[in-house]
């Protein structure tokens, strides 16, 4: 594994947004130039790219779509120079068969497959761990609140969208990612755009990611919202591992307890406020969407996936998936054809 420092009195500080420092600083570290704000990886070092696409001087985007051989850890200095900055990420977004290896049932069983799109301060995001041995296939668009702000222009924000452009307080929210962010992500990958229309079309692709992700937030209903730290966004992500380990078992909220070392009223709250939804309801929410993608992607039959997804009552996964998705499932593998 490779700890790479960034100090504010290096050549290049990684909260200057300006110069895209990630990408600058893993080009330097890995003796590689960029290439119009490509960074290719070299074969020794792994596989595929990063691309910086810079929108304006308040917005940056970075596809990031690679597989390293060796882990490598990038800690962040100098973070409250750049409290203002909210990072909006979309990851495991481009669709691939990398989760079904060694998986005969085609399941997602960790994070670490799970498409997710999150909007966090920066200040929860010190440490960026770059995996080795899997495909990362994220996009990432920092920006700043102030901008956000102005692209909301609305003088009635809800609590949640307040704490995000106010910048008092730290705060991440996650929501699993939709069929439309999805298909989103594949057109900016895949955009083939005449380079003076590039900033035009990408930051109305941008915007657009930011508005669906905003859209699924504001279903939520909370009243109040807690602050935040690093510590907290561990264990809540060690907290829904677990979950997902095995997903034909339903989750013991008592086990949950004692494994994150909370109380179980600080578990309840906090993941709530990071998932937007209760542990139970986010296990069973997770099940749904693997039985939807398997109906859409795989073609199998509705009475197929509900035995897979461990009902052995198939009204009952058909009322579970219509509460879930929105259709019963026959239906919706009507629509998906």
């Amino acid at each position: 594994m490779d700890k790479i420092n960034c100090f504010k009195n290096n050549l290049m500080d990684f909260n200057d947004i300006e110069e895209g420092a990630l990408i600058n600083l893993l080009a330097r570290s890995f003796g590689v130039p960029l290439e119009n704000g490509v960074l290719n990886f070299p074969a020794e070092i792994g596989s595929g790219y990063i691309r910086r696409l810079k929108i304006n001087h308040k917005m940056q985007v970075f596809i990031r779509n690679f597989e390293l051989k060796k882990e490598r850890r990038v800690i962040r200095e100098n973070i409250e120079n750049d409290k203002n900055l909210i990072i909006i990420a979309f990851h495991n977004i481009f669709k691939t068969d990398h989760y079904k290896e060694n998986n005969t049932s085609g399941l997602l069983t960790s994070k670490i497959n799970l498409p997710s799109a999150l909007i966090s301060s920066v200040s929860l995001d010190r440490e960026i761990i770059l995996p080795a041995g899997m495909k990362t296939s994220s996009i990432v668009i920092a920006i700043y609140s102030d901008y956000l702000k102005e692209l909301l222009n609305s003088q009635e924000n809800s609590n949640l969208i307040q704490t995000i452009v106010s910048g008092e307080q730290s705060f991440l929210f996650e929501e699993i990612v939709s069929p439309e962010m999805q298909e989103l992500a594949a057109k900016i990958v895949n955009a083939n755009v005449p380079d003076q229309l590039q900033g035009l079309y990408f930051r109305a692709k941008a915007e657009l990611l930011i508005y669906l992700l905003l859209v699924e937030l504001l279903k939520r209903n909370e009243t109040s919202l807690a602050s935040i730290n690093a510590a907290d966004v561990k264990i809540m992500y060690r907290v829904r591992d677990k979950i997902l380990q095995n997903i034909n078992e339903p989750p013991r909220l008592e086990d949950l307890v004692l494994f994150s070392g909370m109380s179980k009223s600080k578990l309840q709250n906090l993941f709530k406020q990071v998932f937007g939804d209760s542990i139970y309801n986010y296990y069973q929410s997770f099940r749904m969407r693997q039985a939807a993608d398997m109906i859409r992607e795989e073609r199998i039959s509705v009475s197929q996936v509900g035995y897979i997804m461990g009902f052995s009552n198939l009204s009952h996964f058909s009322r579970m998936f219509e509460k879930h998705i929105g259709f019963k499932p026959k239906r919706y593998a009507q629509l998906s054809k």
